[in-house]
């Protein structure tokens, strides 16, 4: 994907992350490259092609536990 869609991508869910909660834990995200990042539990999900994959199942675990 080049950059400039890459980024395109997180300004738009920018606009509306804070609608979305944690499957995990409830809580909001933040973007950070191409991943939402939980700001509670810390888990880490995906964005393919634009649109965020959130099952818990499939999150990246906190890497500092």
């Amino acid at each position: 994907m080049p950059a400039d869609s890459a980024m395109d991508n997180l300004n738009a869910l920018a606009t509306w992350q804070d609608a979305l909660a944690c499957p995990a834990c409830g809580s909001t995200f933040c973007a950070r490259e191409q991943r939402l990042v939980c700001e509670g539990c810390g888990r880490a999900y995906p964005i393919v092609d634009g649109i965020p994959v959130l099952i818990a199942d499939r999150a990246a675990e906190r890497s500092d536990k």
